[in-house]
């Protein structure tokens, strides 16, 4: 498998998972909305969304009466550049849900409770449980690194600790 390949599947594999992370808040923020607002569920319409890891396709949920837009979609808009890496980063960092819900606040500007980030990463953790799980074809090519550090003398910058 040459590099080219393997980037390429690694993209995809990483924009299939912002696309199921980016689904799980719209569905956690409907959610939240209903239960503050109150109202019915009324399905899905589609959109494509271009994130920095290529173009999704999402289903935007929907009311009944209308009144829901999810918050963290600007209306009309194409372009959302790192939602998802955020949300994928905060979770793998092992932020608390009151933190990350914070972090997502701050970064969004709209207000999310630590309830939608539950849910956020109860899907996430079975999408990660599923992925652990899959079969793993025989063809699979495995890197190992190794290194250490060393101190390097460096003309005209003087001494460095670099990987070797």
């Amino acid at each position: 498998m040459d590099q080219d390949t393997l980037q390429m599947i690694l993209r995809e594999a990483v924009r299939e998972t912002v696309t199921q992370v980016l689904q799980a808040l719209l569905n956690a923020d409907r959610e939240a909305f209903l239960r503050e607002h109150g109202g019915r569920k009324n399905g899905y319409y589609p959109r494509k969304l271009e994130t920095a890891f290529g173009q999704v396709e999402l289903s935007i949920p929907r009311d009944r009466e209308g009144r829901y837009y999810p918050s963290l979609l600007q209306p009309y808009a194409r372009r959302q550049v790192d939602l998802g890496e955020v949300a994928v980063a905060l979770y793998a960092a092992g932020v608390s849900q009151r933190k990350a819900a914070e972090v997502m606040s701050l970064l969004l500007g709209h207000r999310y409770t630590h309830e939608t980030i539950s849910a956020l990463t109860d899907q996430v953790l079975k999408e990660v449980e599923a992925f652990r799980h899959r079969p793993i074809p025989e063809d699979m090519a495995w890197v190992y690194l190794d290194g250490f550090f060393l101190k390097v003398l460096r003309e005209g910058i003087g001494v460095e600790r670099e990987a070797v």
